[in-house]
């Protein structure tokens, strides 16, 4: 396996350290990994987001903020489902479909991924935003930053990956 071209090296081998044995340093397999595992870190945060917006003490302003935060996971979550389907070889699925055949087929395919993922980043980041002008205090605000930090880092290292078996597959 290898993390050390991811930005969060650390972070990488301990999300993935429990398929490390089925990986064994295949490219492919690895990216496929960091893209389920993101996948599912970004619908459980979506989940708790949604859950914390219905918090009854946040002010209109607190849960507007969520609100746009929520919208911006649940695109992220749908790009990286998007991204995990193709990786995965999965079957139709809004017009996405996996075309096991020529090298420029797959090409077409691993930057679409990559697309994707870089998309997905992208709305982690405007939800950051969003919680950043959000005017709460306390424990909420850190733990819900917290947790989408931690997304945006998975996603930022699956990304890497993709890159890596991209560069892997054009050998």
């Amino acid at each position: 396996m290898s993390c050390r071209a991811t930005s969060y090296p650390k972070l990488c081998l301990k999300s993935l350290a429990r398929r490390a044995s089925k990986i064994k340093g295949n490219p492919e397999l690895l990216a496929n990994a960091a893209l389920s595992t993101t996948f599912f870190a970004a619908q459980t945060t979506s989940r708790l987001l949604k859950d914390a917006s219905r918090i009854h003490s946040l002010k209109p302003n607190e849960v507007a903020a969520m609100v746009d935060c929520i919208a911006d996971l649940s695109d992220s979550v749908q790009k990286l489902q998007m991204s995990t389907k193709v990786m995965d070889g999965g079957t139709k699925n809004n017009d996405v479909v996996r075309v096991d055949g020529s090298d420029d087929v797959i090409q077409v395919q691993i930057n679409d991924i990559q697309m994707w993922v870089n998309m997905a980043l992208e709305e982690e980041e405007n939800c950051m935003i969003a919680l950043a002008n959000m005017n709460v205090k306390g424990r909420v605000k850190k733990g819900i930053r917290k947790r989408i930090v931690k997304v945006a880092h998975l996603t930022s290292n699956a990304l890497d990956l993709v890159k890596s078996f991209a560069l892997a597959h054009n050998k």
